[in-house]
């Protein structure tokens, strides 16, 4: 029965010695959390002045306004808290290794996440595509409809999403097919070497000028670029409006123009008559 007393007693003891220790130290405690009060303020009215200057900068993106507003806000009431810390009794340099130590660990977790984060951040930054854009990333080519801090997402002309790792776009070429408003498509023809290119080149202009989508304001070119042993390479360019489904489009009924002003029409150079040699009215006499 005693030692229970005694055990209570100092349990007693024990607790009125933590509450005293409590009590001296309020003041400080109060002061800290009034520090952090005042930085929490802080950042608001800040996080204020920020959105009034985006008028400033109206190409930055919706997405990376918001997350300079949220890293502003953490970083300023991050070090509001380790002021509070420091006010209190903690070290600022062991505040200072705490979080450094924490954001090795976090980093080697999340290497991945993070650097797909990043190369967004720079995405949205730079800007290099928009919403809507068509592009072409490695053998992905679509439409762009989503661009966030981890992946950009592609609309093929299949119907099929295609979600790209932000890290995987900005680390390779990337294509905007769309970002000039016009685009030129080129064909390549195998004629044999005997071929009259004059006539050929006459009747591959006319073909592919009477295709419509084919731009006026360009005309197609019809350019001698290959040969082999036993053909020549005719290479003909033309612009169209620069969205996959319409140069596919336009391609095709090219290539079908093509084939119907080419059949049954010879091409063959007609040999030249000798010298001297006496034609057919001359024969005839």
């Amino acid at each position: 029965m005693q030692s229970v007393v005694d055990a209570l007693h100092h349990a007693g003891t024990e607790t009125l010695e933590n509450v005293g220790a409590l009590a001296r130290e309020i003041p400080t405690f109060l002061i800290a959390v009034l520090i952090v009060v005042f930085f929490v303020w802080l950042s608001q009215w800040l996080t204020r002045i920020f959105r009034r200057g985006e008028r400033f900068s109206p190409r930055l993106d919706p997405s990376l306004k918001l997350l300079f507003e949220q890293l502003l806000t953490a970083f300023i009431i991050t070090f509001g808290v380790a002021v509070a810390f420091g006010v209190i009794g903690v070290s600022f340099s062991t505040i200072i290794a705490t979080f450094g130590v924490a954001g090795l660990i976090v980093g080697f977790a999340l290497k991945d996440i993070l650097e797909n984060f990043v190369a967004g951040v720079l995405i949205l930054w730079r800007r290099p595509y928009e919403i809507a854009d068509q592009i072409q990333v490695g053998p992905n080519a679509g439409t762009v409809s989503e661009i966030n801090f981890r992946t950009t997402t592609l609309r093929t002309v299949d119907g099929i999403q295609v979600f790209i790792p932000n890290a995987q776009v900005f680390n390779q070429p990337i294509q905007n097919l769309t970002e000039n408003g016009t685009r030129r498509t080129t064909i390549v023809l195998q004629f044999p070497l005997d071929t009259d290119f004059a006539r050929a080149e006459a009747l591959l202009r006319a073909a592919v000028s009477s295709v419509d989508g084919v731009l006026p304001s360009a005309q197609p070119e019809i350019l001698l670029l290959g040969a082999s042993a036993t053909a020549y390479e005719l290479h003909v360019r033309y612009w169209t409006a620069p969205e996959i489904q319409v140069t596919n489009r336009i391609e095709s009924a090219v290539r079908l123009a093509i084939d119907n002003a080419f059949t049954g029409v010879d091409l063959s150079r007609t040999p030249a008559a000798p010298k001297g040699t006496p034609n057919a009215s001359e024969n005839s006499q």
